[in-house]
């Protein structure tokens, strides 16, 4: 490992001396000897070195202005500096930060050894400054995730005041206010056009979010990120008001006319930082409420229902009955009922179950066939996990309270409406 030096005195017999010493070590340097601090300065700026020899006492800049002008661009170097005695001088140097100081005349020795501390210390900074960077790149590259997974847990209502205080500025994060979330929800309008166009998830999502931000471009700052769902949400400046809503509608227009996609779109505005995740709950009800369900959406949710009983359905056979890809359906699936594909198979088998449980003399191992479960163990392990107790238990408890409310009240109980307060 080759250290580049720089030896800067005013006496030239001393400065001569100390760049002979150095010269018998044949992992430095000498890049640069000076007679004055302004010359070291500019010999610094030149040869970037990684040790520095300086005298303090030197014409134009002495030896500590120089270290101290130095140090603002030489990231990771080594000062050493010579100098007498003086008590101010040294006080100085510690508040510096400077290595080590050498009392003139330096002995030999001394020099040697300042020397091997030295590089090591310039090895193990330039292994710091190389992990930060390597840090800070990492952070850059998985910056946009970093920001998605921070809002998320935000919106949830899952940090505290102090934690969202720190993650904004560390995550570069500027919020007005007051302020307003738009949820906007692009699905592909066709799966044909979007095959012909060569457009993928993350290309879309990519797309989507340029034009968000170049339409609200007017209200910054402007925080965009994808949520867990695939939504694109924008928290912006909602003043003046009638321009932050006629961005939300001039957004939907824009990504349905350069798009193959159909868009739901939902605002609410607060007056602080502190209210967002209330108004970002909001806006999800009224997104959900404004979500077109296209014949795909219906077509696999029939689809399922009529083929509950059947242990191999899956997205991939409900994509086949429908012609698309499971990715495909797995995202309008998604985006237009609110929930995955899995759970929505998941929880409509248990409630099917736990009707009949509630509503026929089927026996349980009937009742998870009929209901797609591929062995009555499965669907007992799966059935108490979600109500906490066995299907035989269930049974008993469940039939008997609806028998006693059956009877008070004189009419049948609805098999539907009691299973889906349980799940």
């Amino acid at each position: 490992m080759i250290y580049k030096t720089l030896v800067a005195a005013a006496e030239e017999p001393f400065r001569e001396g100390i760049a002979g010493a150095l010269s018998s070590d044949a992992e430095l340097r000498i890049v640069a000897r000076a007679d004055n601090g302004k010359t070291a300065l500019e010999k610094a700026r030149e040869h970037l070195p990684d040790l520095l020899f300086v005298d303090i006492n030197m014409p134009a800049m002495n030896g500590l202005e120089l270290i101290e002008r130095a140090q603002s661009f030489l990231k990771g170097a080594v000062f050493i500096i010579t100098g007498c005695g003086n008590f101010d001088y040294i006080r100085e140097s510690i508040r510096l930060g400077v290595f080590d100081y050498l009392l003139k005349p330096v002995a030999g020795a001394a020099l040697l050894d300042a020397v091997a501390r030295a590089k090591e210390r310039v090895r193990e900074n330039r292994g710091r400054i190389n992990y930060d960077r390597w840090a800070r790149a990492q952070i850059e590259k998985n910056l946009p995730a970093l920001r998605a997974a921070f809002a998320g847990n935000w919106m949830a209502g899952r940090c505290g005041e102090s934690e969202i205080a720190e993650q904004l500025e560390y995550l570069g994060i500027e919020i007005s206010s007051p302020c307003g979330v738009t949820v906007a929800r692009a699905a592909i309008s066709g799966p044909a056009e979007y095959a012909a166009q060569g457009w993928d998830e993350n290309l879309l999502s990519f797309a989507v979010e340029n034009i968000a931000r170049e339409t609200f471009a007017g209200l910054a700052p402007v925080f965009s990120y994808k949520s867990d769902l695939g939504d694109i949400v924008l928290i912006s400046s909602c003043e003046p008001e009638p321009l932050w809503t006629r961005a939300g509608g001039e957004l939907a227009e824009a990504l349905e006319a350069n798009l193959p996609v159909s868009v739901a779109l939902a605002q609410e505005a607060r007056a602080s930082r502190e209210a967002l995740p209330e108004a970002y709950m909001t806006a999800l009800e009224g997104l959900k409420a404004n979500v077109k369900r296209s014949n795909l959406a219906v077509k696999a949710k029939d689809y399922v229902l009529r083929n509950l009983g059947d242990a191999n359905l899956s997205l991939r056979s409900a994509a086949a009955h429908c012609y698309v890809s499971s990715g495909h359906l797995s995202r309008t699936f998604r985006n237009e009922l609110g929930v995955t594909f899995s759970d929505f198979l998941s929880q409509t088998r248990i409630r099917m179950a736990a009707g009949l449980l509630l509503n026929s003399d089927l026996k349980i191992h009937e009742i998870a066939h009929k209901t797609g479960y591929s062995t009555q163990h499965y669907f007992s392990v799966f059935f108490k996990r979600t109500f906490g107790v066995s299907p035989a238990e269930f049974r008993k408890s469940a039939a008997s309270a609806a028998h006693d409310h059956d009877r008070a009240r004189g009419k049948r109980v609805n098999p539907a409406s009691a299973c889906q307060n349980k799940i």
